[in-house]
């Protein structure tokens, strides 16, 4: 089995990096011969769409002929997607929804033709469907009655990664992490981590024991 692990916050210990790298050794406890792979949007955020990559994707005819390297950051980011049987993102919630740099990684790796056709019904993904965990942090609280914010980082998420065909998705939200604080921090991860789901990965290669 070969997972996939994506960070995205800026902060070196952020409640999102200890929730994800948490989800991986949860993931590795259960195939200790899973391989892990590691994108690091956090710490090496990559760039914005460039000219020639948004030149390239305007419209069907420059997108069969493109400028000369214009997609290559799009394919090597999708063919690490494509290598992996699992996903794991770990990412804050900022100003309600994904942080810019996780915006920035989604906008690489849709990609008419690609990652998925246009139809008259809308997106059709082309890439295999496969578990996406998502550890997510956030200051506020927005699921459950004490929801005091929107979420639109969840139903985002859902449907552009929907629209590429990765349509297993789990979130996993650790909330109100403003005001946590030592064991109440660990608590609140590990009851994040208990509504993990790995019966989705019991089909892959190297299935869990």
């Amino acid at each position: 089995m070969k997972i996939l692990h994506i960070d995205c916050s800026p902060r070196p210990e952020s409640h999102s990096r200890q929730l994800s790298a948490a989800i991986v050794k949860r993931l590795l406890e259960a195939a200790p011969a899973a391989t892990v792979s590691r994108r690091d949007l956090g710490t090496g955020p990559l760039s914005h769409a460039s000219p020639d990559y948004a030149t390239a994707l305007s419209s069907p005819a420059t997108l069969a002929a493109p400028p000369s390297g214009a997609l290559d950051i799009s394919e090597t980011l999708i063919l690490e997607v494509e290598a992996a049987d699992v996903v794991v993102i770990g990412t804050p919630m900022h100003n309600l929804t994904v942080p810019s740099v996780l915006k920035a990684w989604i906008d690489q790796i849709l990609r008419a033709g690609r990652t998925f056709l246009s139809t008259p019904a809308g997106k059709v993904g082309l890439l295999r469907d496969r578990p996406v965990f998502v550890g997510i942090a956030s200051g506020g609280v927005f699921t459950g009655e004490k929801a005091n914010q929107p979420d639109f980082l969840t139903p985002y998420l859902s449907a552009v990664l929907g629209s590429i065909g990765l349509k297993t998705v789990q979130f996993l939200p650790v909330q109100a992490t403003a005001f946590l604080a030592g064991d109440q921090a660990t608590l609140a991860r590990e009851k994040a981590l208990g509504a993990l789901d790995l019966t989705v990965v019991r089909k892959l290669p190297c299935p869990i024991v």
